[in-house]
């Protein structure tokens, strides 16, 4: 009885694991409907073993638009919409993509939204989902279901507790971007 005991205690770790519950997820986290605040963000690319800084703003009026605005080292505007994508450098429009012409812009918006907003449930239709709830802060780590999705992500992690703090994600080809939110406010 003894030797069980202990056999079982060795698996408590992968047994809290799958006790992991998105109920008590979106019980602690916060969805909404708008959010600003800043950004430091760190780009590290495998084929050249250094990372790129960059910081900025950001605000979000959920299910509508993403202002992701990097101000430093290069001033850069990205405009989502659950339609488009338009990154801009001052006055001049550097690219432009339509739903309607290029259907990744649906996934791409729809996934940014969804981590952003805390959307768990539609986080589900594209990734699994494991992690642990420890009061009121979480960890979620996502791994693709999708190969084609798996082809360019790897693994998603994400930290917070009302809000997103933290995301990490890995491409296959080994480059990873940390993104670390500060100075979040509701109010606009």
């Amino acid at each position: 009885m003894k030797s069980l005991i202990i056999f079982l205690i060795g698996f408590l770790p992968v047994f809290a694991n799958a006790e992991f519950d998105i109920k008590k997820l979106n019980a602690v986290t916060n969805s909404p409907d708008y959010l600003q605040g800043k950004f430091i963000q760190q780009k590290y690319l495998q084929d050249f073993d250094m990372s790129i800084e960059s910081n900025g703003t950001f605000h979000y009026s959920k299910n509508e638009r993403v202002h992701w605005q990097t101000l430093e080292p290069i001033e850069n505007l990205v405009v989502m919409t659950p339609n488009s994508i338009v990154s801009s450098q001052g006055n001049t429009q550097v690219m432009s993509l339509q739903a309607d012409t290029n259907p990744v812009v649906t996934l791409l918006s729809d996934l940014f939204f969804s981590v952003l907003t805390s959307q768990w449930q539609n986080l589900e239709t594209y990734f699994s989902l494991t992690g642990e709830v420890n009061g009121q802060v979480w960890k979620v780590q996502l791994i693709p279901k999708d190969a084609t999705l798996a082809q360019a992500i790897t693994r998603v992690e994400l930290q917070g507790e009302k809000h997103l703090k933290f995301l990490k994600f890995f491409e296959s080809n080994g480059d990873y971007t940390e993104i670390k939110f500060i100075e979040l406010s509701q109010t606009k």
